[in-house]
């Protein structure tokens, strides 16, 4: 709250809109991570998946005349293929997840940059709406607020209960008669879902699909989520301390951007 404060002081035109949708790619990023952690594993290949989503959007489904409402279907289903995978590379090959999930983000990094070796521009579309107002919303709250009342009301459900159960102590919860491989593989594949929504998301901010963004959103959203009180093990926190968290790591770029710090300090 203090660094927001500093943040709108020092810029009178803190524009609400524009800010939000700055912010929702970090978010999204960290959201999208978070599902896998709170269930034990771990996946480091989201931002991979957010940036092949926007290229799938910007590049394939809007010349093919399906950059419509319905390609959100297309890009979820997408996302959570790639989410399942990742998962089932550590379920069933029982490799470690850092480990899988590494081997992805590299995988998908060449495949983002064969589909798209030069940024392609997006002209127009309802995905630039994103990045200002749809119906008198900021676009950015949808993109945020949908994956969090989702997950609101998954923890509420017998599979949000299984999957802090799993996350906590998968022996015991495999002995509690839970399928261990099916839950963790279910938070893979929600997390690869929000991923989705986080390449629509950069896609609206930036007006483009770059490969170049392949990595971009790793060592943030990690963070973001340790700050959020997310247990790096597992079986504690949820999407909204990760939102926390990347809401505290975008306000301190902003910040130090606003006392003309070197770029290159901001990772530091």
């Amino acid at each position: 709250v203090l660094m927001l404060a500093i943040n709108i002081a020092l810029q009178p035109q803190f524009g609400p809109t524009q800010q939000l949708a700055a912010f929702a790619p970090m978010a999204l990023a960290a959201m999208a991570t978070a599902a896998a952690v709170v269930g034990g594993g771990i996946d480091l290949s989201f931002s991979a998946q957010m940036t092949f989503a926007s290229i799938l959007l910007v590049g394939y489904l809007t010349p093919m005349g399906l950059g419509g409402y319905i390609a959100i279907p297309i890009l979820l289903a997408a996302g959570a293929v790639l989410g399942t995978l990742n998962g089932l590379l550590a379920v069933v090959l029982r490799l470690p997840p850092i480990v899988a999930s590494l081997a992805s983000m590299f995988i998908l990094t060449g495949i983002n940059l064969r589909l798209a070796p030069t940024p392609v521009i997006l002209f127009d579309g309802w995905v630039l709406n994103l990045a200002r107002e749809v119906w008198f919303i900021p676009g950015a709250l949808l993109t945020i607020g949908v994956p969090l009342a989702l997950w609101s009301v998954l923890v509420r459900s017998a599979f949000g209960r299984n999957l802090y159960a799993v996350g906590g102590n998968d022996a015991t919860a495999f002995s509690a008669g839970v399928n261990v491989g099916l839950i963790r593989v279910g938070s893979y594949a929600f997390g690869g879902m929000i991923a989705a929504v986080g390449g629509i998301a950069l896609a609206a901010l930036v007006g483009s699909a770059d490969a170049s963004t392949s990595s971009s959103y790793v060592i943030g959203a990690i963070t973001a989520i340790a700050l959020g009180g997310i247990v790096i093990t597992g079986g504690r926190g949820g999407l909204l301390g990760a939102v926390a968290g990347a809401a505290v790591i975008f306000l301190v770029q902003n910040m130090l951007t606003l006392f003309n710090v070197s770029q290159v300090w901001l990772n530091l």
